[in-house]
């Protein structure tokens, strides 16, 4: 016998019951639904971003400069807030922590209690770097830590540039 006429002979003999046929289905069904779910999943990562929770801790205790009080950690806040890039909840430290931990979180931005403060030292004879902390727990999600970094290097450079505005003002002002 020839091997193509085996081949068919084996193929029908396959065919004839039904746990031979759910089998064959299972092997070409099982891939094509793991491959849509794959391409599903990764679509439109940027998309749903507002359905992400982040954790949004605000020490910032204020400063006055000038005779301004000024809030960098509230202003900021309340922009983050209002703008529709994640699901911000205001938290203290240690439910950031431990929302982080648990995966109630995937990220946490976290303004320190100095952080208006070194702003206002722009100003003064010794300034000083105000730095915004964001932690990510890979473990969680690796893809929500990829966009973070995407996402946080434009709030970086929204703050930076308020900052640098403010710092500016200043200078010239005092001129």
């Amino acid at each position: 016998m020839r091997s193509p006429r085996l081949a068919a002979l084996e193929l029908r003999r396959f065919g004839r019951g039904k746990l031979p046929r759910a089998a064959l289905v299972a092997l070409l069904v099982l891939p094509l639904l793991y491959g849509a779910l794959y391409l599903w999943s990764f679509w439109d990562p940027y998309g749903r971003l507002d359905r992400i929770p982040v954790a949004l801790v605000n020490d910032d205790k204020g400063a006055t400069a000038d005779g301004k009080r000024i809030a960098a950690g509230a202003d900021i806040t309340a922009k983050l807030r209002a703008s529709a890039v994640f699901a911000w909840h205001e938290v203290s430290a240690q439910e950031a922590r431990a929302g982080l931990e648990d995966g109630r979180y995937y990220l946490s931005l976290t303004m320190p209690a100095d952080f208006s403060r070194r702003i206002a030292s722009s100003s003064g004879d010794s300034p000083a770097a105000s730095a915004l902390q964001v932690r990510t727990n890979d473990a969680n999600n690796y893809i929500v830590g990829q966009i973070s970094r995407t996402v946080f290097s434009e709030v970086r450079t929204a703050a930076s540039t308020k900052t640098s505005r403010t710092f500016l003002d200043r200078i010239f002002v005092s001129f």
